[in-house]
């Protein structure tokens, strides 16, 4: 799996490559112009102008492809519309499908990926070529097969079904392996928060979108991507809620009591390397990467109880479990970001602390591991407080995943529990983010954060990590001092209370200053505000209150000029007039604000009674369908929650997790949820 086959692309080069190309392939409308291209090497050049001075040759060799027509710089850059090629088509569906195969083909063009052997390297090799487009693909691999009919060097699973006549059976198979790698990898940057989809985000036809941490890294340097890369790792458990087991029906697994999910995966790997100085790729598999706790008295690794465990386990009967591959690609996950050994790293990675052989880990900076390990302890310690419901929900609906497979029963994930677990995973954590940013910065310079050191990491992490500054709002000076004050806290005294204070729900209805405008006027407002960006400050992200204002104004000025109260636009009664003669109602996101980024636009507010607000808050998912049916019977705008949906989609103001939010609330259905992504 190329993510973990670092020892060619350098600390995460392949993983910012592929987001950035991803993005503008496959979430952005792809790349049809040389202005988009020439946005992207700015991209590219940014991370690469961020590098040691020493990797930044090897980088624009890696960035940048060596055949003319994939390398963006290069006046022969074919771009897309060129490289799919045009024809006719009978359907819709049959136009959608040929476009979205064309992308990963264009994708795999790019990333100069796959090709190893076979037809791979057959279609590979023909890819580069100044005459190739898309609608020659069945015709190459055609050739292919016909040339290799009688070789029996040709092992390939497609070639045996297309010379027993299945042809277009096995066109359509060579067709779709070559580009499996998109899929596997994109599956990986899902489970990390980088992409989000509904399920593990391998359907093609499924609606995706980069989230705050994939946006985050879309424009990271090098030492950012680094600090984001362990944001993740520590964030993650060993099993998200969103993972599929597999295998567990005809297993021998009695006691599924015994499953556990360990809170803290990536802590154990390093307390485990500390306190054996290495250990086997065996022991990861078969100890480390089963504990549910880091003993306090150590792990056992010696050979002689690896052995009885693997005899333990064997008798499960379950493959998953004595497969090495799954297990090896899982640890150099977690080691990415942190090895000393990469080749083209040329050992300047600046928390590289361990070397990877093949066979095993062990420590290459003993001083670096020990500063990791007191730091992240203190963060885990903090994140299992901080999130400890979402972790015992998610806990307790793994288990009953595991279970429920074991047992054969059809088995589905808590939709509520998923979307909260996505929340947690694609947003920054300003605590672990910025202390990651820390020991970046503390291993590159070779500092130490204390009360008297802060002036000197404030101008540091300004130059280091201005774009993670910027996502968490701590632009100025004051406010990211004031958060490294913070910080030393945490790290002397294991004082976080400050970061587990629940954010206060800042909605208040805004006074009516704008009664004196037209309703032009201030229905031009309300366009304009809902087209702002959001603000940020502190890093907390504020409401438009003059949106708020506006709207309020709006709806008073327009539904109460005869003397009546505004209704409530969820049960349609009238509401109460306030001591300053003013009808109330309070308006409330659809999409939360806070939690699910809800967009500040006009479309995503409604009025509410205080009952049906607080309702639409706390009530039971499955008791809210009535109360959203009901807005299309009472809007202002006789808008539905699905028509204001399509109309949110259609201005590029939703992303996937947002949608998946209403579907799990109970605001749309399946069906509802698919309306809204054919309107696109």
């Amino acid at each position: 799996m190329e993510l973990t086959k670092s020892q060619t692309s350098g600390t995460l080069w392949y993983t910012k490559k592929f987001i950035v190309l991803y993005y503008y392939i496959f979430l952005n409308g792809n790349i049809n112009t040389l202005a988009t291209a020439k946005e992207i090497c700015d991209i590219f050049d940014g991370y690469i102008n961020s590098l040691p001075e020493g990797l930044q040759g090897n980088a624009k060799n890696y960035f940048y492809a060596s055949h003319s027509v994939a390398d963006l710089r290069n006046k022969d850059f074919k771009l897309f519309g060129k490289f799919a090629g045009t024809r006719q088509f009978s359907s819709d569906a049959e136009r959608i499908a040929y476009y979205e195969s064309a992308k990963k083909y264009y994708f795999a063009f790019l990333m100069e990926s796959g090709g190893q052997s076979g037809v791979n390297r057959w279609i590979k090799d023909r890819l580069y070529t100044d005459d190739f487009s898309y609608k020659k693909i069945d015709d190459t691999i055609t050739r292919w097969a016909e040339d290799n009919r009688d070789n029996p060097n040709a092992s390939n699973q497609w070639l045996k079904k297309y010379k027993q006549g299945e042809r277009d059976i096995a066109i359509a198979g060579m067709r779709n392996d070559y580009m499996a790698f998109v899929r596997n990898e994109r599956q990986i940057l899902f489970y990390y928060g980088f992409f989000h989809s509904k399920s593990s985000g391998s359907n093609d036809r499924e609606f995706s979108s980069l989230t705050p941490i994939g946006e985050l890294a879309l424009h990271s340097n090098y030492y950012e991507l680094i600090a984001v890369w362990e944001h993740q790792k520590i964030k993650m458990l060993s099993q998200p809620v969103n993972i599929e087991i597999r295998g567990l029906e005809n297993s021998r697994i009695s006691n599924t009591d015994k499953f556990a999910v360990n809170l803290n995966p990536y802590l154990t790997i390093l307390k485990s390397l500390k306190n054996s100085l290495g250990f086997s790729k065996e022991a990861y598999q078969y100890v480390i990467s089963r504990l549910s706790i880091y003993p306090n008295d150590g792990v056992d690794v010696s050979e002689q109880f690896i052995e009885r465990v693997k005899r333990k386990i064997g008798g499960f009967n379950r493959r998953a479990d004595i497969a090495t591959e799954d297990f090896n690609k899982e640890i150099l996950k977690y080691i990415l970001g942190i090895r000393s050994d990469l080749a083209t790293d040329n050992h300047l990675n600046p928390i590289g602390l361990c070397k990877w052989d093949g066979n095993g880990l062990s420590i290459t900076n003993q001083a670096k591991l020990d500063r990791l390990i007191k730091i992240y302890t203190t963060l885990c310690k903090y994140k299992v407080e901080k999130y400890n419901e979402l972790f015992q929900n998610c806990t307790h609906e793994i288990k009953r995943q595991y279970k429920f497979n074991a047992s054969a029963l059809p088995y589905v994930l808590n939709p509520k529990i998923k979307i909260d677990w996505d929340m947690y995973n694609i947003h920054a954590d300003i605590l672990i983010l910025l202390s990651s940013s820390v020991l970046i910065l503390e291993a590159k310079e070779g500092w130490t954060l204390t009360r008297d050191t802060i002036d000197i990491f404030v101008n540091g992490i300004k130059e280091l990590c201005p774009n993670i500054l910027h996502i968490l709002g701590l632009t100025s000076k004051a406010a990211l001092r004031k958060e490294l004050r913070n910080i030393v806290e945490v790290f002397d005294k294991e004082r976080y209370g400050v970061y587990l204070e629940n954010s206060a729900d800042e909605y208040q209805t805004s006074v009516a200053s704008y009664l004196d405008e037209s309703l032009a006027d201030l229905e031009q407002k309300i366009k304009d505000n809902s087209a702002m960006t959001s603000v940020y400050i502190d890093g907390v992200r504020k409401r438009n209150m003059v949106l708020i204002g506006l709207i309020k104004s709006y709806n008073l000025q327009k539904y109460t000029a005869d003397g009546q109260l505004l209704k409530c636009e969820c049960c349609g009664n009238p509401t109460f007039l306030t001591y300053k003669n003013e009808s109330y109602v309070e308006y409330h996101h659809l999409i939360p604000f806070s939690e699910y980024d809800g967009p500040d636009h006009s479309l995503n507010i409604i009025a509410l009674c205080p009952m049906c607000h607080r309702k639409l808050h706390y009530l039971k998912q499955e008791d809210k369908r009535e109360l959203y049916d009901s807005v299309a019977l009472n809007s202002y705008t006789n808008l539905s929650i699905e028509d204001r949906l399509v109309e949110l989609f259609a201005e590029r103001k939703l992303k996937s997790y947002q949608l998946e939010f209403l579907l799990a609330d109970n605001a749309i259905d399946e069906n509802a949820y698919n309306r809204i992504l054919q309107t696109a």
